[in-house]
């Protein structure tokens, strides 16, 4: 007996599901193509189009996930996932108003009311026009500390030495934080802006707040892990990268997470250190679930960044199921797919747009077990819903609006 497991689509799961070639396995039937959509067809009126972006259609379906072409003044980009395209949204808006931040507000007054210019080496720490080290590095005593940490930090996104020891990696996180995205997005035109502007205020201590009065609510970045998202948004915004990675490391570690793991972990440039934290604290919402090891090491081998993204909504949505549904006894590994025990069976959570009857969806069911449940952020087609029921597995749709509203 032999079995493949592959990658689908662009990789995006990953071994969220799997592709079985068991020989041994009875002929399912004819399985589904996988549809295409329009934008209405999939999404609500505010992510098919907003003042800064637009969905054009047609929308596909790759690896379980929606394909979207999000259409912006900065280009186009695909998205991969309604859940990656919610947060994209948010960072086109948070790239737009950022822009507004100019004129004054950008500027450091020195002797020649020089435009400001990010500092990019020990040199210009030293030597910037009009600064001096005891004014442009803010508090002494957290510096080296700081620097301690970020050498010893693993994580391949984190803040530079010399952005730390500015400020500009703070206000940065106290900008994005305010603008309710990721510090450390991946969304290259919000990097730009978050980069130009956070570094003004750091440097030229600019009032930049001003700008920002279209966020709503000071929720902060969108996360959702119980109810300690709030102290998790504070962390993100208050601590280095280097520091969460090292109280992460921690935690994992008590949950008894191996070194080699752990390390994996960190080292994988498609998590942000956001992701990381997030997918950190959600475990730790799992009271004594056993196995934890094996969502965090399969989560370690994604090779994109929405697949790793995928891994994170998956992480927040089984903190929500064992706070709202069951208790979660242990991960199991199912082909190098991470599910869930629980005591009336297995569970899977997965983040998927449109959920078809395919090779996939049969093999993972045939290596699972005779029975179980499979939750979705999306829906399933009849077909799948139809041939799961008859092999005792229940489709649950809307996963996340059931489990996180």
């Amino acid at each position: 007996m032999t079995k493949a497991f592959a990658y689908l689509g662009a990789g995006t799961l990953a071994a969220l599901v799997i592709v079985s070639a068991d020989p041994l396995l009875s002929e399912p039937g004819p399985y589904e193509t996988p549809p295409s959509f329009s934008p209405a067809q999939v999404l609500p009126p505010d992510l098919v189009r907003s003042p800064y972006h637009s969905i054009a259609g047609p929308v596909t379906v790759d690896g379980f996930l929606d394909r979207y072409q999000m259409q912006t003044k900065y280009g186009t980009f695909t998205v991969l996932g309604t859940d990656l395209l919610r947060m994209r949204v948010r960072e086109v808006a948070a790239t737009a108003h950022l822009e507004e931040i100019n004129g004054a507000d950008t500027l450091v007054t020195s002797a020649g009311k020089t435009a400001l210019k990010p500092l990019g080496t020990v040199k210009d720490l030293v030597t910037a026009p009009g600064k001096t080290v005891s004014d442009t590095v803010h508090g002494v005593g957290n510096i080296f500390g700081q620097v301690d940490a970020g050498i010893s930090a693993t994580d391949p996104n984190r803040e530079g030495t010399i952005a730390s020891l500015t400020g500009g990696s703070k206000a940065r996180r106290k900008l994005a934080y305010d603008c309710g995205v990721d510090p450390y997005t991946t969304f290259e035109p919000l990097n730009a802006e978050l980069k130009r502007v956070a570094s003004a205020s750091a440097i030229g201590e600019t009032a930049t707040n001003a700008g920002l009065a279209f966020v709503t609510g000071g929720a902060g970045i969108a996360i959702s892990v119980g109810g300690t998202s709030s102290d998790l948004r504070e962390a993100l915004r208050d601590k280095s990268a280097a520091d969460l990675e090292k109280m992460g490391h921690e935690e994992l570690a008590a949950m008894g997470v191996s070194e080699g793991a752990i390390a994996a972990f960190y080292a994988t440039q498609w998590l942000t250190p956001t992701d990381k934290a997030v997918i950190v604290e959600a475990m730790m919402h799992l009271g004594n679930a056993g196995q934890r090891e094996i969502f965090i090491a399969r989560t370690a081998q994604a090779k994109t960044y929405a697949e790793g993204f995928a891994y994170r909504r998956k992480a927040e949505l089984t903190a929500a199921y064992q706070q709202r549904v069951a208790s979660i006894r242990s991960f199991i590994n199912v082909g190098g797919t991470p599910l869930m025990q629980t005591a009336g069976g297995v569970v899977a959570i997965v983040p998927m747009d449109y959920l078809y009857w395919s090779p996939q969806l049969e093999g993972l069911i045939s290596h699972a077990g005779p029975h179980g449940e499979i939750w979705i952020t999306g829906t399933a087609s009849q077909l799948a819903t139809e041939n799961l029921a008859s092999r005792g597995w229940t489709v649950v749709p809307k996963a996340a609006a059931r489990l996180e509203h």
